[in-house]
């Protein structure tokens, strides 16, 4: 098994939480003694400058146009394109694997290895029921889904291909006075002020308006002052959306738009409580980040969520877009920190069993030598 070459190819335009999850995956890897190749069919995006901000080799790949999730036969032309341009790149490199981690990629090298002796990884980070994700899907050697919602998603036919394997993580921050009082000098809050976060890329999904909305209905009940930082990428239109949302609401003094923050553990440990009110998440990554910082959580009771949070154990889960359940769950949990800390406690047990690296690596170890034989 040490001598395996493994392709992780990524488009480049963009950096979230798959991104941090399969670059731990490629840095554990390379403990174990194989070898992990990134490579990038895009240069000059955000993902990039990640990787030349952690010191990362990786390759360029050409920039192939994606076949569509159609039926296989009506994408022959595509299909055929990838593979004549990437043909090059597994036959001098070598791989034995390429382990792919995103739709685009998913495609372009089911494609790919059609033909040759390179086995593909099909990791499936986000929930997908497309009506012919099993014809594309079954063509993968190994499929992994990061959760069980994600591998209910699938077409009936798709899942007894489908192996669950939960993200890897590892959190060394962990909250404490010195964490929080770094984060309110970083925003600009005052040293007692409760911080309400939210933390991720603006899209219609993680809904950051409604975080607005919760953002005032906390406001006006809470005694004390309080601050609510959005980080993550401030895209647009959601942005345009949100900044006019703040305005209506009065609150540009308290709602306050970081955008993206790397390292960001050592912010998130500094929180009062992580409000995520996405729908239908995969595995939501700052969910566990929080539960192992030992930050209080608020999320919505939907989807990969419920494999994370234990309603009222370790977190507190809040029907889908429900504005008033958020804002009350949020000024309870500030109500009572002495529960909040019995479920932080509780969150860090249940988040170390569930998404240790050491277990994560062994599976897919387990998944590769399946593949090769």
């Amino acid at each position: 098994m040490t001598a395996l070459r493994i392709l992780f190819p990524y488009t480049g335009d963009s950096v979230g939480g798959s991104h941090m999850s399969s670059l731990l995956l490629a840095a554990a890897l390379r403990d174990a003694r194989f070898e992990v190749v990134l490579g990038l069919h895009r240069t000059g995006g955000a993902l990039e400058a990640h990787l030349r901000e952690r010191g990362e080799d990786w390759i360029k790949l050409p920039d192939v146009s994606a076949p569509k999730l159609r039926a296989p036969w009506r994408q022959w032309w595509p299909r055929r394109a990838a593979q004549r341009r990437l043909a090059p790149v597994l036959e001098t490199r070598q791989f034995d694997i390429v382990h792919s981690h995103d739709m685009r990629n998913h495609l372009i090298w089911s494609a790919a290895t059609a033909q040759g002796r390179t086995r593909h990884v099909w990791h499936q980070r986000t929930p997908a029921s497309g009506r012919h994700m099993t014809d594309w899907g079954r063509r993968a050697d190994a499929f992994i889904a990061v959760s069980r919602f994600t591998c209910d998603s699938l077409p009936g036919p798709l899942r007894p291909h489908a192996r669950v394997v939960y993200n890897p993580f590892v959190v060394e921050q962990q909250a404490d006075p010195a964490q929080r009082a770094a984060l309110r000098a970083e925003i600009g809050a005052p040293p007692d002020a409760a911080v309400i976060g939210f933390a991720a890329n603006f899209s219609d999904r993680k809904r950051p308006e409604l975080f607005v909305e919760i953002a005032a209905r906390v406001a006006a009940e809470y005694s004390g002052t309080v601050r609510f930082p959005m980080f993550g990428a401030l895209n647009e239109p959601q942005l345009s959306r949100v900044r006019a949302r703040i305005a209506e609401l009065g609150l540009e003094d308290r709602v306050l738009l970081i955008g993206p923050k790397r390292p960001f553990v050592p912010l998130l440990a500094g929180l009062s409580v992580l409000v995520a009110p996405a729908r239908r998440e995969a595995l939501g990554r700052t969910l566990i980040e929080a539960g192992l910082a030992g930050v209080p959580v608020v999320a919505t009771r939907e989807g990969g969520n419920l494999e994370i949070v234990e309603d009222g154990r370790t977190g507190r889960l809040v029907p889908p877009d429900d504005t008033a359940g958020f804002a009350a769950a949020v000024l309870d949990t500030l109500a009572n920190p002495q529960a909040s800390d019995a479920q932080c406690r509780a969150a860090q047990a249940r988040c170390r069993e569930l998404f240790s690296l050491d277990s994560h690596l062994a599976r897919i170890e387990e998944i590769y030598a399946g593949i090769v034989g």
